[in-house]
């Protein structure tokens, strides 16, 4: 380029068409010897496309692959289940969770007329209630030989894993084995209760049947439900622990009169081996228990981490109270049988586990409404017809009919379908961290959560590296505008007016940029061809054209600015500062909101699903945008070393002259 050019070239034609004209052979003249300015605005312009692409591209993955492992565990036995509004708890309702335990912990609420109510509503295809009528008492009695005439002490201990943790619950009795004549002159005791069994002879063994009390819930389901039922019911519900009844038999050194002082006295006993029977099982009870809710609380940071604390509600000799029995007096006649298959519990334990767990028993329906009366169910699963996949269209039915049943009977709905179980570490009190039981309860709206947050993630990660991807296309610019400098300086001592050379330097921009377009555009055909994409076709044109009118400003300003102005030193390491910490700040938020997603992943057991198969489109992910930070801090560097080089030329003639 020099002044004999500028003259040829004709930029003082009258006329808008020849000095276009004229400015066009300019440019192309200009381009001379510069090809290798064309190598870093390609790359630019190939990397926002491709960036754009590939992150639609691995969004689409990413969302069938989510979609999939959704749908294979979007629907529960029952779509829907509504309880009464006193059932739920101020945490359920805060945080979208269902307690497994509040089955056991409701005692009806729902009447034969609200279910009446929901059967006549479109699109439901079944309505399956079930009703907890409380606690029944089991007598566990153990035949025990005793084989000698005497004053003997047998205690019984429940024994098993999990019963460490409450306090010593011992059931101890005293016998007395004596015959006629004995019990005739023995004296009567007062403070404590003897038991007196006569033997016939010296010789033949007395039989004693030691009897503790246990206890098993009761819920009435419909007989065709049953199985269902009782597997949804049960789903977070612990399993009862296998306990058995540990006896200890001591025999009385002395007769009845010394028993009371020997009670506390380990010296005044004997310990007896003795043959214990087959334990047998009697329901029975002239009423049932019941006891009050468990009442939970949670700040919302121990929501986030699946923490919640359990308030005692009172405490004796024994340990805390985390329920009351109710002063309800509720007939127990609900029949003497008992199943074998059916886990049973110590009695004292509804009142003292932080957990229930699973000793129920599963009854006919009608024998259960017989106890509970006109509000008999404590809580319905509802099945709907039309929510078999996961879908906009589900999603809405779904909504819309608990909100129909919320506004016809004013009962509580819970959608099930698309929820997930997560553990729930379960605390003493808010003031300790030390869980003292586990628990698995159901989240609600996973699925909608897991496909929102997938959708949020790629769309600010699409944001994020086409910021990067243009401030590549940025520095690119102003690389090639401070090596054009000289020339613009040049045509403005020769005359050339401002105007024209911005226009000039504006064309010449769209000329270097037009091999990066062609290349774009390749790629937008190639990619929509062999992969079409979700990704809207005008995002990615809008995009392209913002990176070329990025190109150009920032060419024609950092050619075109004057030397005396105080951007004119200023504007490389401004873009470069902002380039290379955007790219950093890409790869650190990028990590940030990928390790955030996981962990919210990981919570649950659909979630924790949906993360592995998010693995590879991750990584994916990970190494794109790893290639436009390396690129965009590539292009820095470039622009910084060029904008230094006539001060390390310097420096190295001054080397050169010193050796010499």
């Amino acid at each position: 380029m020099n002044k004999k050019l500028a003259d040829r070239v004709g930029v003082k034609r009258s006329g808008v068409g020849p000095l276009v004209g004229a400015l066009a052979i300019f440019s192309l003249w200009s381009l001379r010897g510069r090809a290798g300015q064309l190598v870093p605005v390609a790359l630019a312009f190939l990397l926002l496309v491709g960036a754009v692409q590939a992150i639609g591209t691995l969004q689409d993955i990413a969302s069938i692959q989510t979609q999939q492992k959704i749908a294979q565990s979007w629907r529960t036995p029952y779509d829907l289940l509504i309880r009464p509004q006193s059932a739920v708890s101020s945490l359920e309702r805060s945080a979208g969770w269902i307690d497994p335990q509040s089955a056991l912990e409701s005692y009806g609420g729902i009447s034969s007329q609200q279910v009446a109510s929901i059967r006549s509503l479109p699109r439901v295809a079944l309505v399956a209630p079930f009703a907890s009528i409380g606690w029944q008492t089991i007598a566990v009695r153990v035949p025990v030989e005793l084989v000698a005439k005497g004053i003997y002490r047998v205690s019984a201990k429940w024994i098993g894993p999990g019963t460490g943790g409450i306090a010593d619950d011992t059931v101890v009795r005293y016998v007395d084995v004596t015959d006629l004549a004995h019990l005739t002159t023995e004296p009567s005791l007062t403070s404590l209760i003897v038991e007196h069994i006569l033997a016939k002879d010296d010789v033949t063994p007395v039989v004693f049947s030691m009897s503790v009390q246990a206890t098993q819930a009761l819920i009435g389901v419909p007989g065709s439900q049953r199985k269902t039922i009782s597997q949804v019911l049960l789903e977070g519900i612990a399993p009862a622990p296998p306990v058995h009844l540990s006896l200890h038999v001591d025999r009385l050194r002395g007769d009845l009169a010394v028993l009371p002082a020997c009670v506390q006295r380990a010296d005044c006993w004997e310990a007896q081996q003795v043959r214990q029977g087959t334990p047998t099982y009697q329901a029975g009870g002239v009423q049932l228990l019941r006891f009050s809710r468990t009442d939970y609380t949670a700040l919302p940071q121990q929501i986030g981490t699946g923490q919640v604390s359990l308030q005692p509600v009172g405490e004796d000799t024994q340990g805390l109270l985390y329920r009351m029995q109710l002063p309800e007096h509720v007939p127990g006649n609900v029949g003497s049988g008992y199943s074998q298959e059916v886990p049973l519990q110590p009695l004292s334990w509804p009142q003292r586990l932080p957990t229930l767990t699973n000793a129920v028993r599963f009854i006919p329906l009608e024998q259960a409404c017989l106890i509970n009366g006109a509000s008999c169910y404590s809580g319905l699963y509802v099945r709907l017809n039309g929510v078999e996949r996961y879908s906009q269209a589900s999603l809405a039915l779904l909504q819309a009919t608990a909100a129909a049943i919320t506004a016809r009977t004013g009962l509580h709905v819970d959608i099930l379908d698309g929820s997930s179980l997560r553990t729930v570490a379960i605390s003493s009190s808010s003031a300790s961290t030390d869980p003292v039981a586990h628990s698995s309860w159901r989240v609600i709206g996973v699925a909608v959560q897991i496909v929102r947050g997938l959708d949020a993630l790629q769309e600010t990660l699409l944001v994020l590296c086409s910021l990067v991807c243009l401030l590549a296309i940025a520095a690119a610019g102003v690389l090639v505008g401070i090596g054009r400098r000289k020339e613009a300086l040049l045509l403005q001592q020769i005359g050339w007016q401002k105007n024209v050379l911005l226009f000039a330097f504006a064309l010449d921009a769209l000329i270097l940029s037009l091999p990066g377009c062609l290349l774009a555009l390749t790629w937008i055909i190639l990619a929509t061809t062999l992969r079409p994409a979700t990704l809207s076709p005008t995002l990615v044109w809008a995009l392209l054209i913002s990176g070329i009118a990025v190109y150009c400003c920032t060419l024609v300003v950092s050619a075109c600015l004057g030397s005396k102005s105080f951007f004119y030193h200023s504007i490389p390491i401004f873009v470069c500062s902002i380039s290379m910490t955007s790219a950093i700040f890409l790869i650190a938020i990028e990590y940030l909101l990928i390790t955030s997603f996981n962990q919210v992943l990981v919570v649950t057991v659909l979630g924790n699903q949906v993360r592995e198969a998010f693995e590879v489109p991750q990584l994916a992910l990970l190494l794109l945008v790893l290639l436009a930070a390396l690129l965009t801090v590539g292009l820095c560097t470039m622009l910084l070393l060029r904008g230094r080089r006539q001060e390390l030329s310097l420096q190295e003639m001054k080397r050169v002259f010193v050796w010499r």
